[in-house]
């Protein structure tokens, strides 16, 4: 029987309940990794097990990522449960809500930029540990190519793949890759209920491919670089759209 490609490694999903984080989960499971979703929402969590139960050995961590405490109990919950690390895909995300601009900004950086900062900070000494490993960060087309989301949603996202280069500059001699995958429009809970069908329509008319993506098409994006296959890829940041961006440049 042939090994799958994560056969032997441990992997830590932020956001891992849902969408992406989830579809991601599944397939390292299915392709022989150990993994630990993290996510806040418990009962969303106890949900992907359930779903989860017979594609390989998977754990569940109830916790917000953005608390102070929450990146070194997830990296050494994957050592408690599973002896190792070798792969943290760093998923979790908001648009970032709040009752003033400053609250909506703080709220989406805490998440989506400061969070993934300190939980790859937090797994590196482990990867290091394991011989080298990989950091898989979701960042989006919005802070890419162009925003079309919150000023807070596109800063922060913008600010992760600022991050991914950073990271991968520094973490390159310790056989550490670190890249971001950017995502366009995903057929998931976080696109949001103001996504009417007619206007979901009319966005895909807008996308070279003509549909919306699957959260299953960027798992496997996330799968090339948490593997062997990506060994020589570190600092990229992996456009993942239907090619919208490169329709939507064409009117705007």
């Amino acid at each position: 029987m042939q090994e799958g490609r994560l056969s032997g490694k441990v992997a830590v999903v932020t956001g891992g309940a849902s969408g992406i984080g989830l579809a991601s989960a599944e397939l390292f499971a299915a392709e022989g990794a150990r993994v630990l979703i993290v996510d806040r929402d418990a009962e969303a969590g106890e949900e992907a097990l359930r779903r989860l139960q017979g594609a390989g050995q998977v754990e569940l961590l109830v916790a917000d990522v953005s608390a102070d405490a929450a990146p070194e109990l997830l990296a050494r919950t994957a050592l408690e449960r599973f002896g190792a690390l070798h792969v943290l895909m760093a998923n979790a995300g908001v648009h970032g809500r709040g009752e003033s601009p400053a609250e909506r900004f703080d709220a989406a950086a805490a998440t989506n930029l400061r969070a993934a900062s300190l939980c790859a900070e937090a797994a590196l000494p482990h990867l290091r540990h394991a011989g080298g490993g990989s950091v898989v960060f979701t960042a989006s087309v919005a802070g890419a190519v162009v925003g079309f989301a919150s000023p807070q949603y596109d800063a922060s996202k913008a600010g992760l793949i600022g991050l991914t280069r950073h990271l991968a500059s520094r973490w390159g001699r310790h056989n550490v890759r670190v890249n971001a995958i950017c995502p366009g429009f995903i057929e998931t809970p976080f696109i949001g209920p103001h996504w009417t069908e007619e206007r979901l329509q009319a966005l895909r008319r807008d996308i070279a491919l003509g549909r919306t993506g699957r959260p299953e098409e960027i798992a496997q994006v996330a799968l090339f670089l948490a593997s062997d296959a990506a060994s020589y890829v570190t600092g990229a940041a992996i456009v993942a759209d239907g090619g919208w961006t490169i329709h939507f440049a064409k009117y705007h």
